[in-house]
């Protein structure tokens, strides 16, 4: 794919995605199942290594309500300007009928504050960072 034909292609998606997150602009909304707090109390302590298998596992287990079918998992990520570690996740949510749609979390989950959250105040958050969602797309 020559370089015209690849942005041509990134405008497109950016677009149906878009489009999808329009259409369904009030049905958004992420919260946590009762038995979180439950499933999350023996889990050891959180820290950015662990950070995404608890996000994935609690997915799976059904944990974060959301208007439709889908899966919750890291959608980017924030570096130091100088050093290009990283310092935060943040998440997205990909719905199971949309074409390209991923709708990502308004904020990222910064490292520096893992230490003072339990597994289920993680979870909490990453459910609040969500609560004013974007429109993001799958790249090619």
């Amino acid at each position: 794919m020559d370089l015209n034909a690849y942005y041509a292609e990134q405008k497109r998606r950016r677009e149906v995605a878009e489009q999808e997150f329009a259409a369904r602009a009030d049905t958004w909304r992420f919260t946590l199942a009762p038995e979180a707090q439950d499933w999350a109390a023996d889990w050891p302590a959180i820290t950015e290594a662990n950070l995404l298998q608890l996000v994935l596992q609690a997915d799976a287990a059904g944990l974060f309500l959301t208007a439709e079918a889908g899966s919750v998992r890291s959608a980017y990520s924030y570096r130091d300007q100088y050093t290009e570690a990283t310092t935060a996740t943040g998440f997205g949510f990909w719905p199971e009928t949309a074409e390209y749609l991923v709708v990502h979390a308004a904020q990222a989950i910064m490292y520096d504050e893992l230490p003072g959250l339990d597994a289920f105040g993680v979870l909490r958050r990453v459910a609040d960072t969500f609560q004013q969602p974007a429109a993001g797309y799958e790249q090619s």
